[in-house]
């Protein structure tokens, strides 16, 4: 899974306005992979880690049964952001849980939650 080109993605207006969605509480509009993560990319180059995702297929708007391939505060001790509030640790957690969506055949959307490592947003 290769880093996706922002030339192809979406204008910066519309990163900086899922940025500013994703510190809100009901987060980001429904995002493609790639889109997420030019998200989180973007995200990171502002100190800004993934803190919660939602995963969902395209045809139901609703969480896959497997919750695996979100990021809600359940993964293992030390990998949820409240244990290490890292950008980069995060953004780790976040490819993971693409690419194990995507070895298993899943095509699912995102919604995307960011802070700052410092706690703020």
């Amino acid at each position: 899974m290769g880093r996706p080109s922002q030339g192809d993605g979406p204008a910066a207006a519309t990163l900086a306005a899922w940025l500013e969605a994703a510190h809100g509480g009901a987060g980001t509009p429904w995002l493609s992979r790639d889109e997420a993560l030019l998200l989180a990319l973007y995200a990171l180059e502002r100190g800004e880690g993934v803190s919660m995702m939602e995963a969902a297929s395209y045809m139901l708007h609703e969480p896959p049964r497997d919750i695996g391939w979100e990021i809600i505060g359940a993964d293992l001790p030390g990998e949820n952001w409240e244990d290490h509030r890292d950008p980069r640790r995060a953004f780790v957690l976040f490819r993971r849980k693409l690419r194990d969506a995507e070895r298993s055949g899943a095509r699912l959307q995102y919604k995307l939650w960011l802070s700052r490592a410092d706690g703020d947003g």
